[in-house]
């Protein structure tokens, strides 16, 4: 496997897009650019959920790399993504350390303080024998009070100490991305940093599967990036996917 990565010379700075992702994929943009907007008006998230712009600092990023060998596992990529994001804002904002409540929610996103702070999107678009990952990643760094209809919506610090570090986040971010997606041949750190801060592990949860609501115990994320959970007749079931009306009993 080889992969063209991000690079630092390559990015492009936007007042306002209409998505950072959809404008990426753009063949006049090469693997190793990325953009970075101060306000998108159709942010995207998975399975075509809008991501919402809220509070001062809002991160809203792509980037585009290339990768040639056999597709790994996409829910790993966005584990790997997530993790590289979470020592990030480890790094640039001191207050997550204190306060021990950065987690990373399977598949994608990075909640604080029990509040989804950040999103992952990862897309793919084939170019002959190669592939392009388009890496997006909105996060709300800075600010102080969520919209009344964003009630699961937080940010990473709230802290006046703490605000314009975006380009800080930006540079650390950069090459930890190029990191995590080259130890997804043999990933075993970033994915114990995953487990570590795996929200909900441990506790009992609650979704639907074929219709019927089920319970069991979030156990830990695999080596393919699958979710196991232990279900009361003491099964475990592996999930690829998010099931339905998934959510902590706890």
């Amino acid at each position: 496997m080889s992969f063209r990565l991000l690079e630092p010379d390559k990015g492009i700075f936007l007042t306002e897009t209409s998505s950072t992702n959809s404008l990426l994929k753009g063949k006049e943009f090469p693997p190793g650019t990325w953009i970075l907007a101060d306000f998108q008006s159709r942010g995207r998230g998975r399975k075509n959920r809008t991501w919402s712009v809220i509070g001062d600092e809002p991160f809203l990023f792509s980037g585009k790399l290339r990768y040639s060998g056999e597709l790994p596992s996409p829910n790993l990529v966005s584990l790997f993504v997530g993790a590289s994001v979470s020592k990030a804002l480890l790094s640039t904002y001191p207050s997550l350390h204190s306060s021990g409540k950065l987690k990373i929610k399977w598949p994608n996103d990075i909640f604080v303080n029990d509040k989804k702070v950040c999103g992952i999107l990862i897309e793919t678009e084939k170019e002959g024998e190669e592939w392009d990952w388009i890496i997006g990643i909105g996060a709300n760094l800075f600010g102080n009070r969520s919209p009344e209809e964003l009630p699961e919506a937080g940010f990473v610090t709230s802290l006046d100490s703490e605000s314009g570090r975006r380009n800080r986040f930006l540079e650390t971010l950069l090459p930890l991305v190029n990191d995590a997606v080259l130890s997804l041949s043999d990933g075993k750190e970033y994915l114990s940093f995953v487990n570590d801060r795996l929200l909900w592990k441990g506790q009992t949860i609650s979704f639907r599967q074929d219709g019927t609501e089920q319970t069991g115990m979030l156990l830990e994320v695999d080596a393919s990036g699958r979710l196991l959970v232990k279900v009361d007749s003491g099964r475990i079931l592996e999930f690829i996917d998010t099931p339905e009306d998934f959510r902590s009993l706890a």
